[in-house]
C-alpha cells in the first residue's frame, strides 16, 4: 500500500517513516450503507496469462450491495480465476461497511 500526496508515491506503509511534512487529509465520512476496499498492489498488479492487470476498478462497480466479507471472497476469487489459480504478488484485502441506520 502506498502514501500518495500531491501525485507523489512514497514507499509501502512501515517501510520508512511518514515524512514529518505530510499532514493528513480528511477524506469525507463512510456514509450508511458505504463500504470502501483497502487492498495491496497485488490485487491490481495481478497478470493473466496473457499479461494482462487485473480490472480491480470494473470488477468493483460490477458489485452489487455484499457484505464485507463476501466481497472479499469475490475479489481474491476473481483474481484466481484472472491469475489462473497463480497468484504471482502477496495481496491483502480489507472491507469496511458502515452498517449503522
Amino acid at each position: 500500500m502506498r502514501v500518495l500526496n500531491g501525485g507523489e508515491t512514497w514507499p509501502p506503509l512501515g517501510v520508512a517513516p511518514v515524512p514529518p511534512a505530510m499532514q493528513p487529509q480528511d477524506l469525507g465520512q463512510l456514509r450508511p450503507g458505504e463500504a470502501l476496499l483497502l487492498h495491496t498492489d497485488g490485487a491490481e498488479d495481478a497478470r493473466d496469462r496473457h499479461g494482462r492487470f487485473f480490472p480491480l476498478a470494473a470488477f468493483l462497480a460490477a458489485q452489487q450491495t455484499l457484505t464485507p466479507a463476501r466481497l472479499v471472497a469475490g475479489v481474491h476469487a476473481a483474481l484466481l480465476r484472472h491469475t489462473g489459480g497463480r497468484i504471482t504478488d502477496d495481496v491483502a484485502l480489507l472491507a469496511l461497511r458502515n452498517d449503522r441506520p
